[in-house]
């Protein structure tokens, strides 16, 4: 842990600077902990699919700060405390979650600050986690088990999210069939949730995939390689003819969407977690009449952060298979150039 003169006045951090694609690793001013606020030396954080968004400029996310420090995803060392912060010490290991709500909006009142009207998410509208340093409200900190590494912790984000997609959104019962269309790692974390619940699940992914097959198949579950099986023709094999109970469309491209709502059942669930970059005309009449649900589900609520610590903790949920690959800051193109590639699983920074 440095002290404040190790620190000096500066910090690595990789920046969105333009609105086009491409990042910067910059050095930027140590930011100070304001009022209720934390100082966090990051040890990991880990890039997601959003980020390649943001470093390619996707349409999604034009409306972002810019510069802005990326991540959102991230875990560390309390380095200082701002005034009013209380029950926090400096060396304590932590890990944030990435929505600063509100607190005052219907869905903030509702406990679902994931969808807060006035949100603020690290990386896009507030300097975020891949620097040596961030500020973060003490209420979004939690407290890492002392046999939680920092790597793992990293992961609880997006693990919360896929929590909140499985448990909180797709009505499951057990020996339920589970098509999770999308090997990343919500993916990954997404199939290992839906199996605990008593699913049966099915991964399905493409030719570039062939790390988080390997990733998959460690795991213990079967992936369809959808460029060169039929994969509607695969669930009716499996299922008699019936389709699959659940359709869980974890990437953003169409195909897969007109997929889900074809090889669900009658009065099957699809739950859409994908960001899309453009409207999916969608076959309403084949909906309508064979009563499917189609469910979006975004982000993660608070409630969702401790439980998830707890699977990783009791080893029902597996991080460290995920994880293949590890940078430092100032190699920032060739870690997003490993995540571009999906030539393996969640690629992270590591700092100390």
């Amino acid at each position: 842990m440095e002290t404040e003169e190790d620190r000096g006045g500066t910090l690595k951090a990789v920046v969105k600077s333009r609105p086009e694609p491409g990042i910067d690793v910059l050095d930027l001013p140590v930011p100070e902990a304001g009022e209720g606020e934390v100082l966090i030396e990051i040890r990991a954080a880990a890039i997601c699919g959003s980020d390649l968004g943001i470093y390619h400029y996707t349409p999604a996310y034009s409306g972002m700060k810019l510069p802005v420090v990326m991540g959102h995803e991230f875990a560390g060392e309390v380095a200082e405390m701002g005034p009013g912060v209380e029950g926090v010490s400096v060396g304590d290991r932590v890990l944030s979650e990435s929505v600063k709500a509100c607190g005052s909006c219907r869905f903030c009142r509702e406990g679902m600050s994931n969808l807060c009207e006035g949100s603020i998410l690290f990386g896009i509208h507030a300097d975020g986690g891949f620097a040596e340093y961030v500020t973060v409200p003490q209420e979004l900190l939690h407290r890492m088990p002392d046999g939680m590494t920092f790597e793992e912790a990293a992961v609880v984000e997006p693990l919360s999210n896929a929590l909140h997609f499985v448990r909180d959104i797709t009505p499951i019962n057990p020996g339920d069939l589970a098509v999770v269309q999308g090997i990343g790692p919500i993916g990954l974390f997404s199939a290992q949730l839906f199996r605990l619940e008593g699913a049966r699940v099915l991964l399905t992914g493409i030719g570039v995939d062939a790390e988080r097959f390997r990733i998959a198949e460690g795991l213990g579950f079967e992936a369809v390689n959808v460029e060169e099986e039929d994969l509607v023709e695969k669930v009716m094999e499996i299922t008699g003819g019936a389709g699959a109970d659940i359709a869980f469309v974890a990437v953003g491209a169409a195909s897969a969407m007109l997929e889900a709502v074809h090889l669900v059942r009658k009065r099957g669930h699809v739950t859409v977690v994908g960001i899309f970059p453009g409207d999916v005309g969608l076959p309403m009449t084949h909906i309508v009449r064979r009563e499917i649900t189609v469910s979006g589900a975004y982000d993660a609520r608070p409630v969702n952060f401790p439980e998830s610590i707890g699977l990783l903790e009791s080893g029902a949920i597996n991080a460290r298979d995920i994880i293949t690959h590890r940078f430092p800051l100032d190699e920032a193109e060739e870690a997003f150039g490993v995540a571009i590639s999906k030539k393996g699983g969640k690629v992270l920074f590591v700092n100390g």
